[in-house]
């Protein structure tokens, strides 16, 4: 056989192409070992041997072999590792994470206090978002497919989504989650939603969840009418914060004409509604001081300039009687919504006399006096019509309602369209913020003309945001970036959630915390000018379980006087139908028993289904006890005697159409856990350690509770000679 030789160059050629090979395959070798990743794989596996050692050595030590076991296996495992390039991969979300390359304890409780980028994820967050479904860049933000720490992170300059932030993580959860509201984990986040109403920010720039709101400001249409200086005025548009310390109204960069044109065409603005004049002559001040906390004027508002009001939408009356027009005001406390059908401000249950003479007490408050009547500048000589464009260069009419700009669009940018704008798209003007998104949000909120040129002026005012509140907005503004991802990802908000935020919305906007506790030992304001609890508006905590919802939906419909010797009286707020609905279904989601407080109610005992023999026993306990010493059913012969006024309690005859059955039990067992710390109610049942202080305590109360569930008459004594019948009969001796 002949054999055949390559010539001798290509035999050298051959040669010298398997050793270039093998070079560059030692090279390639070397390379993948000197990358980044590969690095610190190595790293972790000395760490993690370290670690299973160290558990190896305590499980052998406790003598636990099944634990020892487990942790050999772990090392036998992490000793065969072998650097590669580990990933997540979510094709339907167009997610392909290589992070857990270099990340590799993230699941691994024994790395809690490890270094990065090998520490385990704080908190529990992977226990419901496992990475293997959720990815992290859905999350996290960055460059998943990057395989250095620059690239991972985002930080090159073609990606438009670097890592965020830790004190901004929490604003990528509502692209997968519908609310923020009672959601483990976006507290931040939820801050600065209550933030973004609290400053009224939706009248200018819009945002999902806050759409088709009333104004947030008072109405100026007939503003002059309602003014009693208008240096007032001017001295108001000049310095907010000066005339009434951390007013929300914010500060804006005006001119003395543009303050003098914008006054101008406010005071031009006309209303349909007529103030008569009003003679104060015959009221009296001291006596409007004394309704004005009596009738729980106190809750919302205060007089003094030194002390908040309840909020700080809720206008200080330190200098009223130097702001508003006498006639004005006797008006609108006749019926606020007359003059302003969005006002959050009730109808007081009051009469002419209380008004006049509130009127009366309200024109003696002349905080800011000396500061108005030195105010320089006057509207004479001022452009109405001037007034006019600036109100709607500065946006004025994004707060206060004019009637000349009801169909004007709102006057800032769109949340969702800073949010989604890319780096390039955001102007930073002249000023050295570092060029993140964050950044220029949180900065722009901060100081809002910190980007301004010549060439570029800017109009949104300063805010007094108080600490924390820029950070949480700067959240809010970046979560509202427009996430594609599939449905299967998205979690809709819970029953008690959804419910919950709409009930919470009204409770806070109708500033009922003023008046009412909704949370354990946190008492409203007027507890602070009131001391007796039973002077004060009842405690909301466990209303759901505590009242019927369709005596709920008709009292907050039309409230009707519950203790009529008071002169505090539930106000009118003219609710609709969905918000008293949100409200009933409030208290429902906030009781501690879903079962107690079901909607709708339905567990009545009925007159036909209880015996004679149990309504007498019934009735017997309610005389027996006195209950109607505290509770009068009927007022006809005045008050019971011998009783002080801060003793008495609602009538008795309303029970059956306004409390649940089971709480009524729950109340005459535990009054103090029921009603509260301080309630009159005696322990007439059990002691407050649990005892019984009668014999069958139970029958009784089952009883009683049924008794004033179908109670429809007043119970009476019975007479002399049947009362000593009655006494020889021993009820607990009664086979039941």
């Amino acid at each position: 056989m002949n054999i055949i030789r390559a010539k001798f160059s290509s035999r050298l050629v051959f040669s010298a192409a398997i050793l270039v090979f093998a070079v560059l395959t030692v090279r390639v070798f070397q390379h993948e070992n000197s990358r980044e990743w590969a690095a610190y794989q190595r790293e972790f596996q000395k760490l993690s041997e370290q670690k299973l050692l160290e558990q190896i050595a305590a499980s052998a030590q406790a003598g636990d072999s099944a634990e020892t076991e487990k942790w050999e296996k772990q090392l036998r495992e992490a000793r065969s590792m072998r650097p590669h390039l580990r990933q997540v991969f979510l094709p339907d979300a167009n997610v392909r994470d290589l992070c857990t390359s270099c990340h590799l304890g993230i699941d691994n409780p024994l790395f809690a206090d490890a270094p990065e980028p090998f520490k385990a994820h704080p908190g529990k967050m992977l226990d419901l978002h496992k990475a293997d479904k959720f990815g992290c860049t859905v999350c996290h933000h960055g460059q998943g497919v990057g395989t250095t720490a620059f690239a991972a992170h985002g930080y090159e300059e073609t990606w438009y989504n670097p890592l965020i932030p830790h004190q901004y993580l929490q604003a990528p959860c509502i692209g997968c989650h519908e609310t923020s509201y009672g959601l483990e984990g976006a507290e931040q986040f939820e801050l600065g939603r209550l933030a973004f109403q609290k400053y009224g920010c939706y009248d200018c720039h819009s945002a999902r969840g806050f759409e088709d709101l009333p104004k947030f400001a008072p109405i100026l249409d007939g503003f002059k009418e309602k003014l009693a200086d208008e240096r007032w005025m001017l001295s108001w548009l000049k310095t907010p914060e000066k005339m009434r310390p951390r007013t929300l109204m914010p500060t804006f960069t005006l001119s003395d004409d543009e303050i003098r044109d914008i006054a101008a065409y406010a005071l031009s603005l006309k209303s349909d509604k007529e103030y008569p004049k009003v003679d104060l002559s015959p009221a009296s001040a001291k006596e409007g001081e004394t309704l004005f906390t009596d009738l729980g004027c106190k809750a919302c508002h205060s007089e003094k300039r030194e002390e908040d009001s309840l909020t700080r939408r809720i206008p200080n009356l330190s200098d009223a009687g130097i702001k508003l027009n006498g006639n004005w005001v006797f008006e609108y406390l006749k019926d606020p919504k007359a003059y302003n059908p969005d006002t959050r401000m009730p109808k007081l249950d009051i009469t002419d006399s209380d008004r006049l003479n509130l009127t009366a007490y309200l024109m003696t408050l002349k905080d800011n006096a000396e500061l108005v009547r030195s105010e320089p500048l006057k509207t004479d000589g001022a452009s109405v019509e001037n007034g006019g464009k600036l109100v709607q260069l500065q946006g004025c009419y994004g707060c206060h309602k004019m009637k000349d700009f009801d169909r004007s669009p709102l006057p800032g940018v769109e949340v969702a369209e800073v949010a989604k704008k890319t780096l390039d798209e955001l102007p930073f003007g002249n000023s050295q913020v570092p060029t993140t998104k964050w950044d220029w949000i949180l900065n722009k909120i901060k100081e809002p003309k910190i980007y301004e040129t010549v060439d570029m002026p800017l109009k949104m005012p300063k805010f007094n945001f108080e600490e924390g509140e820029i950070e949480s907005l700067t959240i809010f503004y970046f979560s509202n970036t427009v996430f594609q991802l599939p449905q299967k990802y998205m979690l809709a908000a819970a029953e008690a959630q959804r419910r919950g935020q709409a009930g919470e919305w009204e409770v806070t906007e109708n500033h009922c915390r003023g008046c009412h506790m909704f949370e354990e030992n946190v008492k409203p304001r007027i507890d602070q000018f009131i001391g007796l609890k039973t002077y004060v508006p009842p405690r909301l905590v466990g209303e759901g379980e505590k009242v019927q919802p369709q005596w709920a939906f008709q009292y907050l419909t039309k409230p009707v006087p519950m203790r009529p010797w008071l002169k505090m009286r539930m106000p009118t707020f003219s609710f609709s139908y969905e918000q008293v609905q949100d409200m009933i279904d409030y208290f429902s989601v906030k009781s501690s028993s879903a079962e107690d407080a079901r909607v709708p109610y339905v567990l009545i005992p009925q007159k036909e289904e209880m015996p004679q023999l149990d309504r007498d026993m019934g009735e017997y306990r309610v005389v027996a006890d006195k209950c109607m010493q505290c509770h009068p059913i009927s007022l006809e012969g005045g008050l019971p005697e011998d009783v002080k006024l801060e003793d008495l309690s609602i009538n008795l005859m309303l029970s059956k159409t306004r409390l649940r059955f089971e709480w009524i039990k729950n109340f005459l067992r535990n009054p103090d856990k029921y009603a509260g710390a301080g309630t009159k109610m005696p322990y007439v049942y059990y002691t407050p350690e649990g005892a019984q202080r009668v014999s069958d305590a139970e029958m009784w109360i089952d009883l009683v509770s049924k008794y004033l569930m179908i109670m429809d008459k007043i119970p009476e004594k019975p007479p002399e000679a049947e009362e000593e019948q009655k006494e020889e009969i021993d009820w607990t001796q009664m086979d039941y």
